[in-house]
């Protein structure tokens, strides 16, 4: 098939396509490019111009949705088609895959004597504790003063960089605060 296409098909130099380019502006360009003068390029575009306008004119006045939609529309679609921008060649990236990569790769092993050892000091020191007063409440100055003194780039727990914590905005800075002091008030983790 491609031998016979080869064959029948002509092959040669296809003209290119200028918009509007009607005899006047085909004969002005032929006399621009036997004598290059700049002149004549400057009528050539002027005219260029003009027959465009009038183009676009032309079409835009006969536009009418209740008689003929279909012409209307068309003409915008092609108009919105122009004013697209080209598609990238790069694949597109959706925030879920972002995510999911995120946390499969900072998932942390998981320790589940480490956790046990924690707990029992934990409540070893709960009970050695000799007036049973609460704690005072963190504020956002000590939380922001120990997230200062933190290494950047240790080993996250619970899928939680230092970075990310370095970065929060006052509001969540503001809510980790109470949420730390509530777990040293109750000696429980759960949520607000």
């Amino acid at each position: 098939m491609q031998k016979a296409a080869r064959h029948s098909i002509p092959q040669g130099f296809r003209p290119t396509y200028t918009p509007c380019l009607d005899e006047e502006c085909h004969d002005l360009l032929k006399h621009y490019e036997e004598s290059g003068d700049p002149d004549i390029a400057d009528h050539l575009i002027e005219s260029l111009d003009a027959a465009r306008r009038h183009r676009w004119e032309e079409l835009t006045s006969k536009m009418n949705f209740t008689h003929s939609s279909r012409k209307s529309c068309a003409l915008i679609r092609r108009l919105g088609a122009a004013q697209q921008p080209p598609k990238s060649t790069h694949p597109s990236v959706s925030t879920n895959a972002v995510a999911a990569h995120l946390i499969q790769v900072t998932k942390a092993p998981h320790d589940k004597k480490l956790e046990h050892q924690f707990r029992m000091q934990g409540r070893t020191l709960l009970q050695q504790m000799s007036d049973k007063s609460l704690p005072h409440p963190f504020t956002e100055e000590e939380f922001s003063t120990a997230l200062q003194k933190t290494k950047p780039a240790t080993a996250p727990g619970y899928n939680i960089h230092v970075e990310f914590l370095k970065n929060l905005g006052p509001k969540a800075r503001t809510w980790l605060s109470k949420f730390f002091s509530r777990i040293m008030a109750t000696h429980s983790n759960t949520k607000i």
